[in-house]
């Protein structure tokens, strides 16, 4: 047995307001052990930005997906391998979700804006 750390962030930022703008209640995690077919399904609340889940040692590959309240996904899934997990030490993936289209700008800073108003630089 092993355990996977499975970290995410919104434009490589782990704040709870970058959940809020895609409507994201959690992250569904989903491995898929590529030897045996199993799946692992996990969720946690979105605003943890981290999850650790614990799995037999094996080769996977998996996605991660941000969902709402009713499980509905509010983001594309984003890989997550494939990847090996062995016994001796924790794997641990990363990944970073791109804005949530139409609810930012660019920049990430201000949501007031209409999409008329942005300036190019």
């Amino acid at each position: 047995m092993g355990f996977v750390a499975v970290q995410w962030a919104i434009e490589d930022r782990t704040d709870a307001s970058q959940c809020k703008a895609y409507g994201a209640k959690a992250a569904e995690l989903m491995l898929i052990d590529t030897k045996h077919n199993h799946v692992t399904r996990q969720v946690v609340p979105c605003e943890r930005f981290d999850a650790s889940i614990h799995v037999s040692a094996d080769n996977y590959v998996g996605a991660i997906t941000l969902i709402d309240e009713n499980g509905s996904p509010v983001s594309e899934p984003l890989p997550l391998g494939p990847f090996e997990v062995s016994g001796a030490e924790t794997t641990t993936r990363r990944v970073s979700f791109p804005a949530a289209e139409g609810r930012r700008d660019t920049e990430g800073q201000r949501d007031r804006q209409r999409p008329g108003d942005r300036q190019r630089r």
